[in-house]
C-alpha cells in the first residue's frame, strides 16, 4: 500500500492501525527529544525578530505567555513592556542575557504594572534595569530566581508590591535598587550583591514615602560595597514595623559605608550572625543621681513606686523610657535579666524594702523583693535587686518601694535600673 505523507499527513490512518496525526506524533517527538516548539504561550527568544514588534521603541509582551530567552538579545534600543503575568525564563543567567544597545539613560530595560515571574536571565550593560508600578493592578508578586543584574547603574525601582523574593542572584557592578510606596515582604537570599566600586549610589534604597508592611529580610547573603558605593539605605522616616528589618547571616565587605539611615539602636532593625556590622540586641537602662524627690509612703507596708526624674542611657536597644519605667519595644518575646542598683534615705532604723513591678505580671515580682535598713541618719546605700522575666512588646519595668517600719517617706538618691538579653 502506497501512502502520500505531504497529502495525508493531518488525516488519520486507520488501515495502519493509526488513531493519531503526524503532527501529533512529530509533537510527542518534539517534547520528548526537547526540541518542542514555540507555541503562542511559550515562545522561545533566540533573536529580537522572536519578540513583538516594537511600538514607539516598545516591545509589548503577550499576558500569560512564557518568553524563553536563549544565548544574548540585544533590543538595539527598545525596551520590554510586562502584560498580565508573562513569565521571563532563561535556561542560566550565565547565558541567557538581554540588554539593549542604546537605550537611553534612565529608561528601564523591562518595566510592567503585573505580577511576573522570572528565572536564570541576566540584564546586562544598560543604565536602567526594571521598573515595576504595583499601583495599577496590585496585588504584584514578583518571585525571581537567578536574576542577575550585570554593570547596571540603577537596578531600578520597585514602587508597591505584594512580595518581592529574590533568590540565589546576583548584582554585578550594579547598584540603586530603590524601594518605595507600599510592599508587602521585600525579600533577598542565598545572593550576591556588589556594587561598581566606582558608584556613589547605596545598592539598595528604602526611600522616606516607603511602607513595608511586613518585612524586609536578607539572609545568607553577601553584600560588597567598596570605594566610594555603599551598602543600605533605609529613611528613618520610612514605615517599617518592629524587629522587622531583618538582617541574618549577611556578610559586609569592601570597607566602605555598609548601613545608612536606620541603625542598630532602632527598633525596626534585628540583625543576627552578620559580619562586619552591629548586630542587635534588646537592653535597656535608666538611672538617677542626687535625686530629692520622696516616694510618698501614706501607709506603712504599702507599696509605691519610686519617685524621681530618670535619665535613658543614649545606648538603649528596643526600649523606650519614660520616669522609672523601661517598656520592651521588641516584638519577639526573650528571657531578660533585670538588675538596679540603690541607694535611699528614710527615717531613723527604718526598714525599707524594694522590688520589681513587672506589667505582665501586674504585681512586684518576688524574686526581687530587697530589704535594707536605715541607719542612724536615715541613710542606707548599695542595695541590689535582680531576676529574671520573659517579656515582649508593652511589657514593662518599674522600681517600687515600701516602708515596713512607718509611715515614713523614702527619697531614692540613687538608681540605676538595668534590662539585659539573655535569649
Amino acid at each position: 500500500m502506497s501512502i502520500n505523507l505531504d497529502d495525508n499527513k493531518n488525516n488519520y490512518f486507520p488501515a495502519l492501525g493509526l488513531n493519531t496525526t503526524l503532527d501529533e506524533i512529530q509533537s510527542a517527538i518534539n517534547t520528548i527529544s526537547g526540541n518542542a516548539p514555540s507555541t503562542d504561550k511559550f515562545i522561545y527568544i533566540e533573536s529580537k525578530s522572536d519578540l513583538p514588534d516594537a511600538v514607539g521603541g516598545v516591545i509589548t509582551l503577550l499576558a500569560n505567555a512564557t518568553y524563553y530567552f536563549i544565548g544574548t538579545i540585544d533590543l538595539a534600543g527598545d525596551r520590554l513592556e510586562g502584560s498580565e503575568n508573562t513569565c521571563l525564563l532563561g535556561p542560566s543567567s550565565e547565558n541567557a542575557f538581554i540588554t539593549s544597545t542604546g537605550l537611553g539613560v534612565g529608561i528601564p530595560l523591562f518595566s510592567t504594572e503585573w505580577t511576573t515571574a522570572i528565572r536564570h536571565i541576566t540584564i546586562n550593560d544598560v543604565d536602567t534595569g526594571i521598573y515595576i508600578n504595583g499601583n495599577i493592578n496590585p496585588p504584584v508578586a514578583l518571585d525571581w530566581t537567578g536574576v542577575n543584574f550585570n554593570d547596571v547603574s540603577n537596578v531600578g525601582t520597585i514602587n508597591t508590591c505584594d512580595n518581592f523574593i529574590f533568590t540565589k542572584g546576583s548584582f554585578l557592578s550594579s547598584q540603586n535598587l530603590l524601594i518605595t510606596g507600599t510592599a508587602g515582604t521585600i525579600g533577598i537570599d542565598n545572593s550576591l550583591l556588589r556594587a561598581d566600586a566606582s558608584s556613589t549610589d547605596f545598592i539598595i534604597n528604602i526611600d522616606e514615602d516607603a511602607i513595608i508592611t511586613r518585612r524586609f529580610r536578607i539572609i545568607y547573603t553577601s553584600i560588597v560595597a567598596s570605594g566610594t558605593s555603599k551598602g543600605i539605605f533605609a529613611s528613618p522616616t520610612a514605615s517599617i514595623n518592629t524587629e522587622s528589618y531583618i538582617l541574618d547571616t549577611v556578610n559586609f565587605s569592601g570597607g566602605s559605608t555598609y548601613l545608612d539611615g536606620i541603625s542598630t539602636t532602632s527598633n525596626e532593625t534585628l540583625f543576627v550572625n552578620c559580619i562586619n556590622i552591629d548586630n542587635t540586641s534588646v537592653n535597656g537602662q535608666l538611672y538617677m543621681t542626687s535625686n530629692a524627690t520622696a516616694s510618698v509612703i501614706a501607709t506603712q507596708s504599702f507599696w509605691v513606686k519610686v519617685a524621681g526624674n530618670t535619665i535613658p542611657s543614649i545606648d538603649n536597644e528596643k526600649y523606650t523610657t519614660s520616669n522609672n519605667r523601661l517598656t520592651n519595644d521588641a516584638k519577639i518575646e526573650r528571657k531578660y535579666l533585670i538588675q538596679a542598683h540603690l541607694s535611699f534615705n528614710s527615717g531613723n532604723g527604718n526598714v525599707c524594702e524594694f522590688g520589681f513591678y513587672d506589667s505582665k505580671l501586674g504585681a512586684i515580682r518576688t524574686p526581687s523583693r530587697a530589704k535594707s535598713t536605715a541607719n542612724a541618719a536615715g541613710r542606707a546605700e548599695n542595695i541590689t535587686l535582680g531576676c529574671v522575666v520573659n517579656h515582649s512588646q508593652g511589657d514593662y519595668i518599674e522600681v517600687w518601694c515600701q516602708n515596713t517600719s512607718s509611715a515614713t517617706n523614702i527619697t531614692v538618691s540613687e538608681l540605676n535600673l538595668l534590662i539585659t538579653q539573655i535569649i
